[in-house]
């Protein structure tokens, strides 16, 4: 391996943001496998984290890029298409922290990433990766071609010994459970990591044990994160089960499970346990429910798991 090369590669959409109370709105930019590299960029260090997508060449992708430069990710595997702008989605947060979104992404360039483009030189990005982290959103927004290439690309992963990490992410507003299933079903075979919720595992696939299925696809570690906060977790050492931590009511929920994954995956990268992940997962993603956004302040977060 290249000294200090990316230890994680995410690969997904980014979109500009648009967040806050009426007449104090905030224009940023967020996605599900993006909040999760930058988090887990903190906790591994600078360039240990890649992001994989396509970009736009507006001042709207411009500013994400050098958000992300300002963080330390690895963009080498972010492409810049000329003539292009990245999607757009608006959050509504009640009052408890629950939230809504609005989308405006037809056209973004992030359908192309494994279709258009340098598309051949991702997928063996994909394929020699230490680790690489993908949800359902990141399949529902490709084509059928864009999706199985990269499917094929997380089995090679897999099979030269790398954590492949998934999570559902089920999004009915952009593809129905009969389409996402066979999709999903084939990224859980290329997984050795997936990162669910029992709500979701039933919408997709329907009642019965979720691990038992999870097993039966060869997943060795899941995790199901509830929405009580109680979360479970089936590995080598069977299933065990951690309450939500004690703390004040969320002042936002926007992320705490994109921040749940930062935390659980860099520490499994750290070579630490499956438990001292589960447990970093719940801590990163308490604190994130303390702070208005996807992404809580650096000085928030929890030391590195190192």
């Amino acid at each position: 391996m290249v000294e200090n090369a990316p230890l994680l590669v995410a690969a997904g959409e980014c979109m500009a943001e648009v967040s806050g109370p009426q007449g104090a709105r905030h224009l940023g930019f967020g996605g599900d496998t993006l909040n999760t590299a930058l988090l887990a960029s903190r906790l591994l260090g600078p360039r240990r984290v890649a992001y994989m997508t396509r970009l736009g060449d507006d001042r709207y992708s411009a500013s994400m890029m050098k958000a992300w430069a300002d963080e330390e990710i690895d963009t080498t595997l972010v492409e810049v298409v000329p003539g292009e702008t990245v999607g757009l989605y608006v959050i509504e947060t009640e009052p408890g922290g629950d939230r809504s979104f609005t989308y405006w992404r037809r056209s973004a360039p992030a359908r192309g990433l494994m279709t258009e483009g340098n598309w051949q030189q991702r997928i063996e990005a994909i394929a020699h990766a230490p680790a690489v982290y993908v949800s359902g959103i990141t399949l529902a927004v490709l084509p059928a071609t864009g999706r199985r290439r990269l499917i094929e690309a997380l089995g090679k992963a897999r099979a030269a010994g790398a954590l492949v990490a998934v999570d559902p992410n089920y999004r009915p507003r952009l593809w129905s459970a009969e389409d996402a299933r066979p999709w999903i079903a084939d990224a859980y075979r290329t997984a050795c990591l997936v990162l669910t919720s029992a709500d979701e595992e039933e919408v997709l696939f329907g009642p019965g044990d979720p691990f038992l299925r999870l097993s039966e696809f060869g997943v060795r570690v899941g995790v199901l994160k509830g929405g009580s906060g109680v979360v479970r977790m089936m590995d080598e050492n069977g299933i065990s089960e951690r309450p939500p931590l004690p703390g004040p009511p969320p002042i936002d929920t926007t992320g705490a499970g994109d921040a749940f994954n930062a935390g659980f995956l860099a520490t499994l990268i750290a070579k630490r346990s499956e438990s001292d992940a589960l447990s970093a997962g719940l801590d990163l993603a308490s604190t994130t429910i303390q702070h208005t956004g996807a992404i809580p302040p650096r000085d928030a977060m929890m030391e590195c798991p190192h």
